[in-house]
C-alpha cells in the first residue's frame, strides 16, 4: 500500500510515463499513415501497370485484353490486406533483348 510520503515521488514518474505513452501513440499513428500512403501508391501503380499491359496487348495483337473489371482502385477502402499478393492476376516477366 502506498503511503502519503511515497506519493510525491511517484508523480514525476507517472508524468514521464504518460508523456512517453503519448509520444509512442503519435509515432504509431505516423507509421499507420505512412502505411496507408504506401498501400495507396501500390494500388495506383498496379492499376497503371494493368492499363499499360492492356495497351501493349492491343497494339501488339490488335485485340482487347480481357482483364475482367479493370477499374481504378478505391483509396479510401479503409481495409488493407496485410498479405495480399501484388499484381496477382499476371506475373511480371522480363524479356531479354538481343542487340
Amino acid at each position: 500500500m502506498l503511503t502519503q510520503t511515497d506519493h510525491p515521488q511517484l508523480l514525476p514518474a507517472t508524468k514521464e510515463r504518460s508523456a512517453q505513452i503519448a509520444f509512442l501513440q503519435g509515432e504509431r499513428k505516423g507509421q499507420e499513415n505512412l502505411k496507408k500512403d504506401l498501400v495507396r501508391r501500390i494500388k495506383m501503380l498496379e492499376y497503371a501497370l494493368k492499363q499499360e499491359r492492356a495497351k501493349f496487348h492491343k497494339l501488339k495483337y490488335g485485340t482487347e485484353l480481357n482483364q475482367g473489371d479493370v477499374k481504378p482502385p478505391s483509396y479510401d477502402s479503409g481495409k488493407c490486406p496485410s498479405r495480399a499478393p501484388l499484381c496477382s492476376d499476371r506475373p511480371f516477366h522480363v524479356r531479354k533483348v538481343h542487340v
